[in-house]
C-alpha cells in the first residue's frame, strides 16, 4: 500500500496492514489449489452430484487468475466496461444435458422456448436447467411444487381420463396434485393414474425433491449412461 494515507500510519499500522496483504495473498493462493474445490465451492452438491468433480461442470475461465482479479477490480470501480468470470466460467444447460438428456424428456428444454411459453420465461425462466435445479443446494429441485400452473392454466383435455378432470383441478387451484400423478421429466417408467385416490402423496413427492428415494418406479437410464453400458 503506498500514497499519502499511508506515509500518514504508524510504523505499527503499516506492519500491521502489510501482514494483513501477505496473508489474504496466502489464503487465497491455498484456497485455490487443486483438490481445494470443496473450500470454496458455492455449497453442497444437489442429489447424484455429491461425487462428481468441480471440473466436470465448471470449466476454466479464460484468463488468468491475477488478470480475473484485476478486471473485477475494474468493473467495481467503475473503470471497466464488465467484469470477468473468476477461476471458473459460467455453467449452462450444455454441461446439465452432457449427462441428463434423453429422448423421452415430456419438457425438454427446446420446448420452453416456444412463443406460447412466453409468459412462464418471465416468470420462471423453465427454458434454463438452474432455475428448478439451483445447484449447490443439496437437494434434487429447487424450484417450489407448484411450478405447473405457469404453464398449464389453461389446460383443458378431451375425454380427460382422470376421475377428476384436470379442468377441474385447476379451477381449485390444486396445483400441488400435478407431481402426485406425473413425473416430470419423464425420468422414470410410470404411467400416471387415472384415479386420484391412487396418487402420490404429498409427503413422497417432497421428500423426492429433496433429494429422497424416488415414488415415481423405476429409473429411466440416460443418453449418457446408455453409451456407456453399449459404447457400440
Amino acid at each position: 500500500m503506498t500514497g499519502p494515507r499511508f506515509a500518514n500510519l504508524s510504523a505499527a499500522q503499516r506492519r500491521a496492514y502489510r501482514w494483513g496483504v501477505i496473508l489474504a495473498a496466502v489464503a487465497v493462493v491455498v484456497i485455490l489449489l487443486p483438490g481445494r474445490e470443496p473450500w470454496h465451492a458455492a455449497g453442497p452438491g444437489n442429489t447424484g452430484h455429491e461425487e462428481i468433480e468441480c471440473g466436470a461442470c465448471h470449466l476454466d475461465a479464460e484468463g488468468s487468475a491475477v488478470g480475473q482479479t484485476f478486471a473485477n477490480l475494474g468493473a467495481w470501480l467503475g473503470i471497466a466496461e464488465k467484469s470477468a468470470s473468476f477461476v471458473f466460467a459460467p455453467t449452462g444447460n450444455r454441461q446439465c444435458l452432457d449427462c441428463h438428456e434423453h429422448d423421452d424428456d415430456r419438457h425438454p428444454v427446446a420446448r420452453f422456448l416456444e412463443s406460447r411459453f412466453a409468459a412462464a420465461r418471465e416468470q420462471i425462466g423453465p427454458q434454463y436447467c438452474v432455475n428448478c435445479h439451483r445447484q449447490h443446494e443439496g437437494v434434487r429441485v429447487t424450484a417450489r411444487a407448484d411450478f405447473c400452473q405457469h404453464c398449464h392454466a389453461e389446460t383443458i383435455l378431451e375425454d380427460d381420463p382422470v376421475d377428476v378432470p384436470h379442468d377441474v383441478l385447476i379451477r381449485r387451484r390444486r396445483w400441488d396434485s400435478c407431481l402426485q400423478c406425473h413425473d416430470f421429466h419423464g425420468n422414470h417408467e410410470r404411467e400416471a393414474p387415472q384415479l386420484m385416490a391412487e396418487r402420490l402423496e404429498q409427503r413422497q413427492v417432497l421428500e423426492y425433491l429433496g433429494g429422497g428415494p424416488s415414488p415415481y418406479g423405476e429409473r429411466r437410464l440416460t443418453v449418457m449412461e446408455t453409451m456407456r453400458q453399449d459404447p457400440q
